[in-house]
């Protein structure tokens, strides 16, 4: 209900619209797949909510203006990621601190103090010793495939593949085959140059995460070929954590469900993840 409303607010003035919105979630909510993921499940509902909108891209503005804002604050972040100690920690740190851009979970954020921020808050948790080890094997070749997530985001996505390249990585980008909320598709990610970084493909859905199964072959082979996977956001980490497979996931909490998986799947405390935005680092456990 909540993303429904959100929807309405952010692609139309319209009221009645705005309601039947809120209605078509209640309905879909009635029949959802409890099998399925919330991202697969989502399918469904945007579909819905594009049909009455007469739109298959609702959030088409909205992912334009966060491309934006976020191509206005690249420069600053970049020059404080060279001159950080550690310029690839720096990058993650700006990759995570990027996924606020969120609108399924939440449309109000600060996405210049949020980046201005992530420069010095705390993990949760912190695989990065995992990660660097595997990294630093990039002298034998080390392949990656990046798991990207939303609009605005890729721009600081961007700044890490260019981090990983000039450790020897060969990194591939993988973005959303068609629009659903404000994640990315290969048109966005053009528009935020993610192109001119590394090699962009599709994985063949439309699902606001990576469903390995129906995804197509030609991303399916990259994901079975990658010494190591990055999976930015909580959709793709909400449709792989299953996956067995040298997944390193990236992303900030924005909601308790995903805040107890992450709690029971690691052993935390259960006081230690509210999903109020926390930053995650996580290895895959296999």
């Amino acid at each position: 209900m909540r993303q429904a409303r959100s929807t309405g607010m952010l692609a139309t003035d319209d009221e009645h619209l705005q309601r039947r919105l809120i209605d078509c979630a209640g309905q879909f909510l009635a029949t959802a797949n409890p099998e399925l993921s919330p991202p697969e499940n989502a399918i469904g509902l945007y579909t819905m909510m594009a049909d009455i909108l007469k739109s298959e891209d609702p959030f088409a503005q909205v992912k334009h203006q966060s491309n934006a804002s976020a191509l206005l604050l690249k420069k600053e972040v970049e020059q404080q990621i060279v001159t950080a100690d550690d310029p690839l920690r720096a990058a993650i740190r700006v990759a995570i601190g990027g996924n606020i851009i969120d609108y399924a979970a939440q449309h109000v954020f600060d996405l210049e103090k949020t980046m201005k921020a992530c420069f010095t808050r705390e993990f949760v948790l912190d695989d990065y010793p995992s990660l660097l080890q595997t990294i630093q094997r990039a002298q034998e070749g080390v392949e990656v495939l990046y798991l990207c997530d939303n609009c605005g985001e890729i721009v600081f996505d961007a700044l890490l593949i260019d981090q990983l390249k000039r450790r020897g990585c060969r990194v591939t980008a993988a973005v959303r085959e068609t629009p659903i909320i404000n994640d990315a598709t290969m048109e966005d990610a053009l528009a935020a140059g993610l192109d001119k970084i590394c090699p962009v493909i599709t994985n063949g859905t439309g699902c606001p995460g990576t469903p390995l199964a129906e995804c197509s072959a030609q991303f399916q082979q990259h994901f079975s070929d990658a010494d190591c996977i990055i999976s930015k956001g909580m959709g793709n980490y909400e449709t792989l954590s299953d996956e067995q497979a040298n997944i390193y996931f990236l992303f900030t909490v924005k909601c308790p469900e995903v805040a107890r998986h992450v709690t029971a799947q690691r052993k935390l405390a259960k006081d230690r993840l509210q999903g109020t935005g926390e930053m995650i680092l996580m290895q895959q456990s296999l």
